[in-house]
């Protein structure tokens, strides 16, 4: 779950980033939206339903977002997953 706090910016308030918790079992991110304990290292998960409408003159888009931190993605969502007529997950890879 992204959390947000109000803050007074130059006499006015807006809503800024505050913390990410995982919307499973409530841990909370170290980093933003980056899940990882140490600063070189680098994860991401969420499950995300974009639905988006476009015309001429105009559109818009809806984003659906559910936060998971990677333990729950692992020991939960995925074992839901491949419980169910025995999905397995797509996997990349990268070397730079």
């Amino acid at each position: 779950m992204k959390h947000m706090k109000t803050v007074l910016i130059l006499e006015h308030t807006e809503e800024v980033f505050d913390k990410l918790t995982c919307d499973v079992c409530g841990a909370e991110s170290h980093w933003d939206e980056n899940w990882s304990s140490s600063e070189p290292e680098k994860k991401m998960t969420t499950v995300q339903l974009d639905e988006e409408e476009s015309f001429p003159n105009g559109g818009q888009s809806t984003q659906t977002q559910y936060h998971i931190c990677p333990s729950c993605f692992q020991t939960k969502l995925s074992v839901w997953f491949e419980s169910h007529r025995q999905s397995k997950p797509t996997v990349s890879k990268s070397v730079w």
